[in-house]
């Protein structure tokens, strides 16, 4: 886990949460002290410090790339373990999804990348816990049974979910709220973050004339023959003005992606004004 910056954030009950970074910054380390299965000082969830409490432990479950299950084991086999560990545990649920996963009646040692992805997915919905934690949950997964995990994610909500992804652009539509560990931590509602960042493109002059008008924070400009385009932080300042100015000097106004809002939003402070 690189040093980061300490980390203040709150994710509400109830709600599905992106956690976003680039490799090695630490995501599935705060996972597992999210889990209770590492010491983290001042972390707290379901207000207790989560480090092996059995109160946290058996109301939460963490899947994923860097959580694999007992290789010897086939699927039944997971899924009494399931019911041994969970109270909660729902197995009508765990048969429903492995038919819609396709999963084999292998070892899971035997299956694939992608149908060891759905394992842990049927594992962490099946177990009935209030948080649920997936790590990289749909790595290798076909583009089909991509479609049944954005499925299945959309039935499981109300349960808090903690999901960590490089595919952010992907999830947009299943996030609430999205936390990137980065130099410049960022966490925040997804709509928040959509409408904090606007993309204005168009003649450099004119480009330079709505910075100079709307007296905003640059995040990140590009440059070319036809003309410029930057990314402005509209956060403090009403969305509909950015995009009004730009009609105004015929400037082409744009909501962006939440990936490139995100990454935008970390670099704030080095922009230029």
């Amino acid at each position: 886990m690189r040093n980061t910056p300490p980390l203040n954030f709150s994710l509400e009950r109830g709600l599905t949460h992106g956690l976003v970074g680039a490799n090695g910054v630490g995501k599935t380390t705060l996972l597992r002290m999210i889990a209770g299965q590492r010491n983290a000082r001042g972390l707290q969830v379901f207000g207790h410090a989560p480090f092996d409490l059995r109160y946290v432990l058996d109301r939460t479950i963490l899947m994923g790339i860097d959580n694999p299950l007992p290789d010897g084991w086939n699927v039944a086999t997971l899924c009494k373990l399931g019911r041994a560990r969970w109270e909660t545990w729902n197995q009508d649920r765990a048969e429903e999804l492995i038919e819609r996963f396709e999963l084999p009646k292998k070892n899971y040692s035997g299956l694939s990348r992608g149908q060891k992805s759905a394992m842990g997915i049927i594992m962490a919905c099946a177990s009935g816990c209030e948080l649920m934690l997936l790590d990289e949950p749909y790595l290798g997964l076909d583009v089909a049974k991509r479609e049944v995990f954005f499925e299945v994610l959309a039935q499981e909500h109300g349960r808090t979910i903690i999901i960590s992804t490089h595919h952010l652009n992907e999830l947009a539509g299943h996030l609430n709220t999205v936390l990137l560990l980065a130099d410049a931590p960022l966490a925040g509602q997804v709509g928040d973050i959509l409408e904090a960042v606007v993309s204005l493109s168009g003649p450099a002059g004119l480009v330079d004339q709505a910075i100079e008008q709307l007296r905003l924070p640059i995040l990140g400009r590009e440059s070319s023959p036809v003309g410029d385009k930057v990314l402005i932080d509209a956060r403090g300042h009403r969305v509909d003005e950015v995009f009004e100015a730009a009609a105004h000097l015929r400037l082409r106004a744009q909501e962006v992606s939440l990936e490139q809002a995100v990454t935008a939003l970390a670099t704030t402070g080095a922009g230029e004004r």
